[in-house]
């Protein structure tokens, strides 16, 4: 394969990067956003406070939240546990917090004792203690266990579509995650894959990134029928992953086609530096080394598509053959 071209004696640059700014003007830190988990305590938080009150309309929601935020200088209250459960969770959110894994599981099995429900903890102990995947796993299955009993059968009829905004609904969902993704490495591709699809009737809004793991799995096991279903649901998604994976979906079904043509060429207009690790002419990093988030087009984001969808190239015959004489030419435009 032709690989592409590049300047001399300069440091790599891809084609598509723009001059080096040359404003050195010190700009002030913005503050640290805050973190999912900080974000997750005050939603529940302010879920138990609203669900004490007894609304009759949307204004009295309003109305109610800003004398309480006035009330307070713009500081959200913080409700205090009542049930075991949210004792529980109130011992879970410093074991989740802290970096020492022996603290962590302290905490986890002291929640366990104040109720024997709460899903975090589990998966705490399939962390931390766990000593093989397997074991992992079985903790992760209470886990999932204590997610039902909690939430109990009606909050899934009832809230189906719009699980994930229902703040209690998360340690569950997050222990589903975590159960499908390990029955994938303990070799059960269709129970892994029927979890994540169970998991996006729940929350078709996926707010867990979910279809990504199924989208790989689907095209991994040459459901590819059920993978251009995935990809038509979510047709606006504008990451590497989608739109690369569409373009070599594409490639199975058509050939080498104008349509597989097109679904390339918008792929690398979202992402370039995805053919430079795909291909081989840049050097993946160590996995000490991988990054741990991406932006939209950026060279991590490359990185971290290539870790998950290299398989799926090299198991497609012709693709990354494909691939390369299609990228060679923006080299020769």
């Amino acid at each position: 394969m032709p690989k592409p071209k590049n300047t001399e004696n300069e440091p790599a640059r891809h084609r598509r990067a723009g001059k080096p700014s040359t404003d050195k003007t010190e700009k002030e830190t913005p503050p640290a956003p805050m973190s999912r988990l900080e974000m997750e305590k005050q939603m529940a938080d302010l879920g138990k406070l609203l669900n004490e009150q007894d609304f009759q309309s949307l204004d009295e929601v309003n109305d109610f939240l800003s004398g309480l935020l006035a009330e307070e200088e713009g500081v959200q209250p913080k409700s205090n546990p009542e049930t075991p459960l949210e004792k529980a969770q109130e011992i879970l959110w410093e074991a989740m917090e802290t970096d020492d894994p022996r603290k962590a599981i302290r905490l986890a099995k002291k929640a366990l004792k104040t109720s024997a429900d709460c899903v975090d903890a589990y998966l705490i102990l399939a962390d931390f203690q766990a000593e093989s995947l397997q074991e992992a796993y079985e903790f992760t299955q209470q886990a999932v266990a204590a997610g039902e009993r909690s939430l109990g059968q009606e909050m899934f009829d009832d809230n189906k579509g719009h699980f994930w905004l229902i703040v209690e609904t998360r340690p569950y969902m997050r222990a589903r995650m975590q159960l499908a993704s390990m029955l994938w490495q303990l070799g059960r591709p269709d129970a892994a894959i029927a979890d994540y699809q169970e998991m996006l009737e729940l929350n078709p809004h996926d707010n867990q990134g979910i279809r990504y793991f199924l989208l790989n799995a689907l095209l991994q096991m040459r459901r590819d029928e059920e993978a251009a279903a995935l990809i038509a649901q979510f047709e606006d998604d504008a990451f590497a992953a989608w739109n690369y994976n569409q373009a070599l979906l594409t490639f199975r079904q058509k050939g080498r086609s104008d349509e597989a043509d097109a679904a390339l060429k918008a792929a690398f207009n979202v992402n370039e530096f995805v053919p430079d690790y795909l291909l081989g002419y840049t050097d993946m990093p160590f996995d000490e080394d991988m990054p741990e988030m991406h932006g939209w087009g950026d060279e991590s984001e490359a990185v971290l598509y290539t870790a998950q969808a290299m398989i799926l190239w090299a198991q497609t015959p012709g693709a990354q053959m494909w691939m390369a004489e299609h990228y060679s030419k923006l080299d020769e435009a």
